[in-house]
């Protein structure tokens, strides 16, 4: 995850501002931004609301990785992990891979559907970083032939303070 290296960029750049980091709790941190209890999020799913100014930050990769099959045609639907992290791969995992859309388990978490992979073996999207750190240190391959899904990142202001010196450091801080 780029998360770490984000913080500790921000935490150079801005030394005596606050930052509170929590997983993608989108609409959480979107009411928070509107009531003024944030500056800055990061977030996979925008929900548009005029006092809310997004920008588009980056795009995480997200790959097959499977402890037992090699190719896309050998991964069994008994043990694949469907990706339920956010709705867009959601969406683009029914698109592309129609096949695996009827499985025995969703998470809505990368993290929990690592920890299964990691207890009981079988096959799971992660972040393309991730994937490879979980390759190195367990048996286990980037499945070939799985597409690539990929997830906006996006930064989300209040529009009226989109100007202000110290919100347009941190948002450069995030563009490492």
């Amino acid at each position: 995850s780029v998360l770490p290296g984000w913080v500790e960029t921000l935490c150079q750049a801005l030394p005596k501002s606050s930052i509170h980091v929590e997983s993608d709790y989108s609409n959480q941190m979107v009411s928070d931004l509107s009531m003024g209890n944030l500056d800055i999020a990061v977030l996979y799913a925008p929900r548009y609301l005029p006092e809310i100014s997004y920008e588009h930050l980056m795009v995480e990769e997200y790959v097959m990785v499977s402890t037992v099959a090699r190719t896309l045609s050998e991964v069994d639907p008994e043990t694949y992990i469907r990706p339920g992290y956010t709705v867009l791969l959601e969406k683009a995992h029914a698109e592309l891979l129609g096949e695996l859309a009827i499985c025995r388990l969703s998470m809505g978490s990368e993290t929990l559907a690592e920890m299964m992979l990691r207890r009981t073996g079988g096959t799971c999207y992660m972040r393309s970083d991730d994937a490879r750190r979980f390759a190195l240190e367990r048996p286990s391959f980037i499945v070939e032939g799985a597409p690539t899904l990929h997830q906006p990142v996006h930064t989300a202001i209040l529009a009226r303070r989109k100007h202000e010196p110290i919100i347009r450091k941190g948002i450069r801080a995030l563009h490492v």
